[in-house]
């Protein structure tokens, strides 16, 4: 039993520590950018010997990599929680795009790297290839599928209309972030869903 803490106490300890590490990364890149994000400076920023990091990352591209991963985990945390809530259909349609659009706008610098930086330094890498990208497709097909159950919405190919609502709340995130657009989220994520809405919604 004795030895059974001691590794759970390990396991925690180095948990704790590699998470402390990607907040110091994820810090950083919101701060200054991926040119900010250097071995030396993560150490200083998560507060650890610069040798440890070499314990859980082998390079700053790995760092790079799973700080990046980590700083969605609030996101899909929130929007996982949203969408398996028992509000209507068309309601978590419109908190989903509210709840992206808040998201991305308070972390402006880190989608940058995250969509721009990350696209240069990584090319192979994107977010069709993402597997929570085609998570959160299905999941939104499925809030679609359980609308035209209802007679909400019209029926159609809830996958290909997932996508697109995806897509769409992407490309606003985007011309945000390129046109340096602040404020106004609610009005954004209102203007995504009434588009959609009106294109779903059944009339009869």
């Amino acid at each position: 039993m004795d030895d059974y803490k001691k590794q759970e106490r390990k396991k925690n300890l180095e948990a704790f520590t590699r998470q402390g590490i990607l907040d110091g990364a994820i810090d950083l890149l919101m701060r200054d950018g991926i040119q900010g994000l250097t071995m030396d400076r993560v150490a200083a920023e998560a507060g650890v010997a610069k040798g440890t990091l070499y314990v859980y990352f082998t390079n700053k591209e790995e760092i790079l990599d799973a700080a990046l991963d980590a700083s969605f985990d609030p996101l899909i945390r929130e929007l996982s929680d949203l969408l398996d809530d028992d509000r209507p259909p068309d309601r978590k349609l419109t908190d989903f795009a509210l709840c992206n659009l808040r998201f991305f706008d308070e972390r402006r610098e880190l989608i940058r790297v995250f969509f721009f930086d990350r696209e240069r330094v990584h090319s192979k890498k994107n977010h069709y290839a993402d597997n929570r990208y085609w998570a959160f497709v299905q999941r939104v097909s499925g809030v679609l599928d359980e609308g035209i159950r209802q007679g909400l919405f019209v029926p159609l190919d809830s996958q290909k209309a997932a996508a697109m609502f995806i897509e769409a709340n992407m490309g606003v995130v985007m011309q945000r972030i390129h046109g340096g657009i602040s404020g106004d989220v609610e009005k954004d994520a209102r203007q995504i869903a009434n588009i959609f809405m009106e294109g779903l919604r059944n009339r009869k």
